[in-house]
């Protein structure tokens, strides 16, 4: 035998609390589900089965930001004997740059010819432009996200906000019918946080990371813990170095040059200082994803245990 619930006359919008606290919880966790899929689509990244290894450039790029890729490039520079850094801490020429170099190389080499400081060559318009070309072809290659595809990401998550703000509604409504609305606004919360932790948009697709863990791997030879020398692996590796594993790997490499081009003080403002080989980075990094649960007890099944039938859902 089986048995329906039958909404009564005051029950808000028709609905019989325990009824609606279900359909609430079907339609919230649909949801969810529905934004994590249509998330995972943007910020997955390409396949890395045929994937290239990434540039210095590049790595430098996804594993910190434009500031790391132009200490990469002094890296290459340095390491050829392209340049140096006098007592003022500005960049000089010393020879051409080495073969190979490149595009931001050549034209962080090219700034040094009268001499420059860091920050000068960091905020030169035509290392910007290097800069944006790099990133852009990085965010159509889906290694990273752009503005307009963190955009959509953030988009996504207003379907839970819907979501939350239908429950706020049906609280108010429940507290003027006089119903009791404890297990609706327990359900709220952990959907509300699921709802605010979905804003938060990565930066670095999940194939971009693992792209460099997988070439950290791969040239684990070149971590500052192995302490490499730049002499023996050459320009294009010194630059690698320092893209996969942070400006500290410079420092370690070359303290002189690094102190006298003020690269130290700035370790901190890249976010990535060091990389350890064992794979942790000195880098704070935080995650927000939501352990709680949320389930519909005894205490509003059977006819509402909440009293009254509204079965605490309003």
């Amino acid at each position: 035998m089986t048995t329906s619930i039958v909404a009564g006359p005051g029950d808000t919008w028709g609905i019989p609390g325990p009824q609606f606290l279900w359909l609430y919880f079907g339609l919230a966790a649909v949801a969810i589900v529905g934004v994590l899929i249509y998330r995972r689509s943007i910020t997955g990244g390409p396949s890395l089965r045929n994937a290239r290894d990434l540039t210095p450039t590049q790595a430098a790029l996804i594993n910190g930001d434009r500031r790391l890729a132009v200490y990469s490039s002094l890296a290459a520079l340095r390491a050829a004997g392209s340049i140096e850094s006098d007592k003022r801490g500005y960049l000089r020429q010393t020879a051409l740059p080495p073969t190979g170099a490149s595009e931001l190389d050549r034209a962080v080499h090219a700034l040094t010819r009268d001499g420059i400081s860091t920050t000068g060559v960091l905020t030169h318009a035509t290392v910007r432009a290097v800069l944006d070309r790099t990133e852009a072809e990085l965010a159509q290659g889906g290694w990273i996200l752009d503005a307009e595809a963190r955009r959509a990401v953030r988009m996504g998550a207003l379907v839970i906000f819907a979501v939350v703000a239908l429950g706020i509604i049906r609280v108010f409504a429940g507290i003027s019918n006089d119903r009791p609305v404890t297990n609706l606004v327990l359900l709220l919360i952990p959907v509300t946080v699921v709802a605010f932790a979905l804003l938060s948009t990565p930066r670095v697709s999940a194939a971009g990371k693992k792209q460099l863990n997988r070439m950290r791997a791969a040239v684990r030879h070149l971590a500052p813990s192995q302490k490499p020398s730049w002499n023996t692996y050459g320009p294009q590796a010194a630059a690698l170095s320092v893209g996969l594993f942070g400006v500290g790997a410079f420092y370690l490499a070359d303290p002189a040059f690094a102190a006298e081009a003020e690269l130290q003080r700035n370790i901190a403002q890249t976010g990535t200082g060091y990389y350890s080989s064992s794979g942790d980075s000195s880098s704070s990094s935080t995650s927000c994803s939501s352990g709680s649960s949320c389930s519909s007890g005894s205490s509003c099944g059977g006819g509402g245990g909440c009293g009254g039938g509204g079965g605490c859902g309003g």
